[in-house]
């Protein structure tokens, strides 16, 4: 009785096919925000209670996001603050949390807000830790509240 031959290549495929099937199949998931995020953002604006941060300070703020989670504020091309963040997308509006890690001029500290992210802009309004979390993305007097306008930094 003859041993019915089957080359290696056929196996191969036959096992390869469904997982490369299912890989192409469209995903009904909502992209990841934090992946959409990595990159630089120039900060295009910043109301801390009621009141707009100098333009042409901010205009030398970038923020730079990392797959991972971790940011970093930049003063021109210098790091003046560092964290981390975890994104909530499944709620409307979507929410996070973020700690900053300490520096000689920024004690750590914890935060928690609200985000839109919208094509090349992201809207981020948030409260130390402790306040109720935002419900608009607003930043009244006397509310403890911080709204920041970002968007997406042009490659170099």
């Amino acid at each position: 009785m003859n041993a019915m031959r089957c080359p290696t290549g056929l196996v191969l495929l036959a096992l390869t096919l469904p997982a490369a099937a299912a890989r192409a199949q469209p995903s009904t998931a909502a992209p990841d925000d934090r992946a959409i995020s990595v990159g630089r953002w120039d900060v295009v604006s910043v109301e801390i209670n009621g009141k707009l941060v100098d333009p042409e300070l901010v205009a030398m703020l970038q923020v730079d996001y990392r797959a991972d989670g971790s940011w970093a504020v930049l003063f021109k091309t210098l790091s003046v603050a560092e964290g981390t963040s975890t994104n909530h997308q499944d709620g409307s509006p979507k929410t996070f949390e973020m700690a900053t890690l300490g520096s000689e001029q920024i004690k750590p500290s914890r935060y928690s807000g609200i985000y839109t992210l919208d094509g090349a802009t992201r809207l981020l309004c948030f409260v130390p830790a402790g306040k109720p979390r935002p419900d608009s993305f607003t930043a009244p007097k006397r509310s403890g509240r911080t709204l920041v306008t970002l968007r997406r930094a042009r490659e170099p």
